[in-house]
């Protein structure tokens, strides 16, 4: 799942980066490049937490029916 993210994420990059480029000036190319990493990186974060408390749901139902049989 993380690693579908972060193909993503860099594929999403290098669109941006084309996209910034042809749009303006270097420096402001970077900036919107930037702040798109930073966006993705965020969700990436979000996605991250949430597979964690997702994993710990699955163990905690998991040690439940061990401890029934």
């Amino acid at each position: 799942m993380l690693e579908i993210a972060a193909i993503v994420g860099v594929a999403s990059a290098g669109a941006l980066w084309r996209i910034a480029f042809t749009h303006g000036s270097m420096k402001s190319s970077m900036g919107a490049i930037l702040r798109e990493i930073k966006l993705l990186r965020q969700d990436v974060n979000k996605d991250i937490k949430y597979l964690g408390e997702e994993i710990k749901d699955h163990e905690l139902r998991l040690r439940r029916l061990e401890k029934k049989h």
